[in-house]
């Protein structure tokens, strides 16, 4: 089975043939550099979601099709050893899936584990962004203002306003976004 990684440059390099570009004008669409989008599609680099996300903009795709595909079912329930793991960049930011999947589905929800010293790039995107300090410390800002977390503190706001987080000994946080990461007909992988 392919790693995680590799299955995401796949996917990425099959959207990018099937749409005629080269990796210079993906690169210009997306404002990363064509040898970064070739470690990807190589499986060598992995992309912050972030880089993720403005790939699949320039691809005019959403993120969920290039994703890995977690094994999902529609139950109300998510065993602990059934929460899918995943990494998407060398950061070390790694996810945990806690989201049910069924038609109409309108909540991603993520355990997010931030390391030590992890800055997010500054992301703005369509809906609304929830989190909870689960542990560790989160700095959110949020058009500029920075707001100081900690365990047991919590954010929610319009996620179209320029936002990032960044920590300095680590956070895991509960995340629950009306932007979708998968698609409802995911079912496994």
């Amino acid at each position: 089975m392919a790693a995680p990684n590799q299955k995401i440059g796949e996917r990425l390099a099959a959207l990018r043939r099937a749409r005629g570009f080269t990796l210079q004008e993906l690169a210009g669409r997306c404002g990363l550099s064509a040898s970064f989008l070739s470690q990807i599609e190589r499986g060598v680099s992995a992309p912050s979601i972030v880089s993720l996300y403005r790939i699949c903009q320039a691809l005019a795709v959403p993120l969920f099709q290039v994703l890995p595909d977690p094994v999902l079912d529609s139950s109300p329930v998510r065993y602990l050893d059934m929460q899918p793991h995943f990494k998407l960049s060398d950061k070390g930011t790694s996810y945990i899936r806690l989201s049910s999947n069924f038609p109409g589905r309108q909540l991603e929800i993520l355990i997010n584990l931030f390391p030590p010293g992890y800055k997010h790039p500054p992301a703005t995107h369509k809906g609304e962004e929830f989190g909870y300090v689960l542990s560790g410390d989160l700095t959110l800002i949020v058009e500029g203002k920075e707001y100081l977390l900690g365990p047991g503190d919590s954010f929610h706001f319009v996620a179209e306003k320029p936002h990032t987080y960044r920590t300095r000994q680590g956070a895991k946080v509960l995340i629950v976004s009306t932007e979708k990461f998968f698609s409802e007909d995911t079912k496994g992988g």
